[in-house]
């Protein structure tokens, strides 16, 4: 049974959408599941938490999403309010997805977190998040940060769930890993939890995730995996991803992290350029490029496919390549052009923006490619 309530009481605000459940029995003794769903008007964008026992006898419920995380405890039946609603601030870049656990006398908050930027010790884009806890000498706070349990993984986002079995702690969160999966189609993981108790309160361990064995990766005329990527406008907009252009990765339908980009509400630049560094010398002959865009060439707003682009390579100083075969902009199919054979430490793809009235569209691009002549060992 599935009982949904509005919250019209102003007293009960227990924040945009709380679910709890408890177990009872119906007339002919099967098992059944009450959930209680309420709604608070103020608020929008629900997170759903489920209450959590933290080992002490007691019942308490943090949920939130979008930055406001809140916290109460339940009484037993696991629905009714004990104590007020308290509001957690001091957990930077909470996002979603709390989860509350006690470790002997030490209380764990788990929680999705993205606090965007190049610096950051956990994001380096809006849409993706790592798993970060704090800890608390209580099980509502005060909360002290205390680091990264878990870097993104291949979805935006991951949630955490943490559980001991037979003296072991484990870790379950979801990825995009499985056969099909993407950002909405997300496959559970779990690893083991791990912790240092050399230091006080007792650290959890960043986790590396465990991997099914791959194949070992086959000789590829790409060469560009191996250089590092930069561009005209870092830092870029904290909405795209700079290490996306040779990930080797193509999305029929990516989000802005696996894409570099430049767009901005205001100020768009008339063009823009993108530079490939080797540690070492390589020698190409071919470029393929996978341009995206929402707007049609011609437009001055949104994204829109480069009015014209060309490939510049070093050698002491920027020089065209030579016999270019051609610079297509078309987004629904990869644009390949082919050149004289040419040695060198770095590529550099140039870009102008398409423009209407004065104002430039934004430029993006999900994958380029650099081509050798030949195939060559990962």
């Amino acid at each position: 049974m599935h009982a949904t309530l509005l919250n019209n009481d102003r007293r009960l605000r227990l924040g945009p959408l709380l679910r709890t459940a408890t177990d009872a029995s119906d007339s002919e003794g099967h098992n059944i599941t009450l959930y209680y769903t309420i709604y608070d008007k103020d608020q929008r964008r629900p997170e759903q938490r489920s209450p959590n026992d933290a080992a002490d006898g007691r019942v308490y419920i943090y949920w939130g999403t979008f930055g406001k995380l809140r916290g109460m405890e339940l009484e037993r039946d696991m629905v009714t309010p004990k104590g007020p609603v308290i509001d957690v601030a001091s957990l930077p870049g909470f996002f979603e997805a709390p989860w509350l656990l006690k470790r002997n006398s030490v209380y764990y908050l788990l929680y999705a977190g993205n606090n965007t930027g190049p610096s950051s010790p956990c994001t380096p884009t809006l849409y993706h998040a790592c798993i970060a806890y704090g800890t608390a000498t209580s099980a509502l706070g005060p909360w002290t940060y205390r680091g990264i349990v878990l870097e993104p993984v291949s979805s935006t986002t991951s949630h955490p769930g943490a559980i001991e079995f037979k003296g072991q702690w484990y870790l379950t969160y979801h990825t995009a890993d499985a056969k099909d999966g993407g950002h909405f189609r997300r496959s559970v993981a779990i690893d083991e939890l791990t912790w240092d108790d050399s230091v006080q309160p007792p650290a959890i361990k960043t986790i590396t995730p465990t991997r099914a064995p791959q194949p070992a990766p086959s000789p590829s005329r790409n060469v560009a995996k191996r250089a590092r990527a930069t561009s005209s406008n870092e830092p870029i907009p904290h909405q795209y991803w700079i290490k996306a252009l040779n990930d080797g990765r193509v999305r029929n339908n990516p989000l802005p992290p696996e894409l570099w980009g430049n767009w901005t509400k205001q100020g768009r630049a008339p063009g823009a350029w993108l530079e490939y560094r080797w540690p070492e010398p390589v020698t190409i002959n071919a470029a393929r490029v996978w341009f995206w865009a929402d707007q049609p060439s011609g437009s001055g707003s949104g994204v829109a496919p480069p009015k014209r682009w060309r490939l510049e390579y070093w050698h002491d100083g920027w020089h065209a390549v030579p016999g270019a075969s051609r610079y297509g902009v078309a987004t629904d199919q990869p644009q390949e052009t082919t050149f004289d054979t040419v040695t060198t430490c770095c590529l550099r793809m140039v870009l102008e923006a398409s423009s209407s009235n004065g104002s430039h569209a934004g430029l993006a691009v999900q994958e380029w490619e650099v081509l050798a002549p030949g195939d060559r060992a990962p």
